[in-house]
C-alpha cells in the first residue's frame, strides 16, 4: 500500500472540491445575489471578504490543491518521464495541472481585487453618505474585474475537474 499516494491524494481531492465549489458558489450563486441586493449586497460581500478568513480558505485550499496535484504529477510521470507524458493520460493530466495552475493565478487576482473592493466599500461607508462619482467609478471598474476573473477562474476549473476526472481512460 503506498501511504504517500493516498495522503496526497486525499489532500489533493478534499482541498480541491473546497477550492472549486467555493468558486462555483461564490461565482455563480452568492455574487449575483449580493449584486442584486444593491448596498446590503455590497455589505455581505465587504463582511464576506474582510470579516471571514473566506479568502485566507480558499487560498489555502487552492494552494493545498495545486501542490499535491503537483508532487501527484511528479509521482505518476516517473519524474516528467517523456514517454508517460506523451500518453493519452499523460497529456490529459497535463492540461488538467496547467488549468490548475493558471486558475490559482487568476485566483490570488481575484482575491486581490475583492480585497480592494471591500476595502473601497469600507471607506464609503466611514465618509457616510453615496460613494462619490469617482469611487462609484472604481467600484463598477472592480465589479467588472471580478466577475470576468471570477468567470475565467471557473471555466478554468471546470477544465482541471474534466482533466483529472478523466485522464486515466484516455488512451491513445
Amino acid at each position: 500500500m503506498d501511504y504517500y499516494v493516498i495522503i496526497l491524494r486525499i489532500i489533493h481531492i478534499l482541498s480541491g472540491v473546497f477550492w472549486a465549489g467555493g468558486a462555483f458558489a461564490l461565482i455563480g450563486f452568492v455574487s449575483p445575489a449580493a449584486a442584486q441586493a444593491g448596498p446590503a449586497g455590497g455589505k455581505v460581500m465587504q463582511r464576506l471578504t474582510l470579516g471571514t478568513r473566506w479568502i485566507t480558505a480558499v487560498s489555502a485550499a487552492a494552494g493545498l490543491a495545486v501542490l499535491s496535484g503537483l508532487l501527484l504529477y511528479w509521482r505518476a510521470s516517473g519524474g516528467l518521464r517523456p514517454e508517460w507524458l506523451s500518453t493519452g493520460t499523460g497529456i490529459t493530466f497535463t492540461i488538467g495541472g496547467l488549468a490548475a495552475l493558471i486558475a490559482l493565478s487568476v485566483g490570488i487576482q481575484v482575491g486581490g481585487v475583492s480585497r480592494r473592493m471591500a476595502e473601497l466599500g469600507q471607506k464609503i461607508e466611514a465618509a457616510g453618505g453615496p460613494p462619490s462619482p469617482e469611487n462609484a467609478a472604481q467600484l463598477t471598474a472592480f465589479q467588472g474585474r471580478l466577475h470576468s476573473f471570477g468567470s475565467l477562474t471557473v471555466v478554468l476549473l471546470v477544465v482541471t475537474l474534466l482533466a483529472m476526472a478523466s485522464a486515466r481512460y484516455i488512451s491513445f
